[in-house]
């Protein structure tokens, strides 16, 4: 991997949106939307501390808020132990994923990952399950979000501090498809493009609003009522977002009210 300047990175960003000159670009996370990122977390965590987590129980975004993870601190630690032992390796794909993906190549979209995962920590492995999973779909993988800006794989893979809002709009991708509620809604709101908010998940049926609770403290600060039941969120036209809860439902929007849109 070799590291490059900002104005270099935002060539490469730009080369990529050259190809919406004839075939429009769609941006696709990687993580709960591709990759089984959050069920693997929990298989994992079940094996190594013998509890019960299932992906129903992750209801925020930030792993620390969700039951079963305890405090801040013991959730880093975790969450080291995971990428170390690189867990995501045994990760399935998400299910009609593959198939959808060659229907909107077969649609002329040129598909394009933008992922927040680490690019230092994560490329290699990254890298090996796309190429075992989704060999030959996608043009590009951005790693948005990260430290510094760097390139890798000829050109493939590209490093930026840029967050996925803004690589998105410097790629004109028409579409993101993504399953962060929060990601959704700003690049809906201020790109004014559509979104996909994909997947029937919990976290994404509330906003994660970056304040430092953990689980334990706020059930007990609740006096055990259930509050984030309550702490759903309702999409309005003007958010731009639409949910998607499997592959299928993507190519029914797509091919639907999506193409009226895009």
């Amino acid at each position: 991997m070799v590291e490059i300047s900002e104005n270099v990175a935002r060539e490469k960003l730009v080369e990529i949106s050259k190809l919406a000159d004839t075939r429009p670009l769609i941006a696709v996370d990687l993580d709960d939307v591709l990759c089984q990122t959050t069920t693997c977390v929990a298989e994992w965590h079940n094996r190594r501390f013998g509890t019960d987590m299932q992906i129903k129980d992750f209801y925020y975004l930030t792993w620390y808020k969700n039951p079963g993870w305890g405090t801040i601190a013991t959730t880093a630690d975790k969450v080291k132990e995971f990428y170390d032992t690189d867990q995501l390796k045994h990760a399935d794909p998400v299910p009609g994923s593959l198939n959808a993906l060659n229907h909107l190549r077969e649609m002329g979209y040129s598909l394009t990952i933008v992922t927040a995962r680490s690019i230092l920590r994560e490329l290699d492995s990254t890298v090996i399950w796309l190429d075992k999973h989704f060999d030959g779909i996608f043009c590009n993988v951005v790693f948005s979000s990260q430290d510094s800006n760097s390139l890798a794989y000829d050109g493939r893979c590209i490093g930026t501090p840029l967050s996925k809002l803004q690589v998105c709009e410097i790629m004109q991708s028409i579409l993101l498809i993504d399953d962060s509620l929060e990601t959704a809604l700003a690049f809906g709101r201020n790109a004014n493009r559509p979104v996909l908010l994909f997947g029937d998940y919990e976290w994404n049926k509330r906003v994660d609003t970056g304040d430092p609770w953990i689980f334990d403290d706020k059930l007990a600060l609740e006096g055990g009522k259930e509050w984030w039941k309550d702490d759903t969120i309702d999409l309005r036209s003007e958010d731009r977002v639409w949910r998607a809860r499997h592959w299928g439902e993507v190519l029914q929007w797509l091919k639907g009210y999506g193409a009226q849109l895009i």
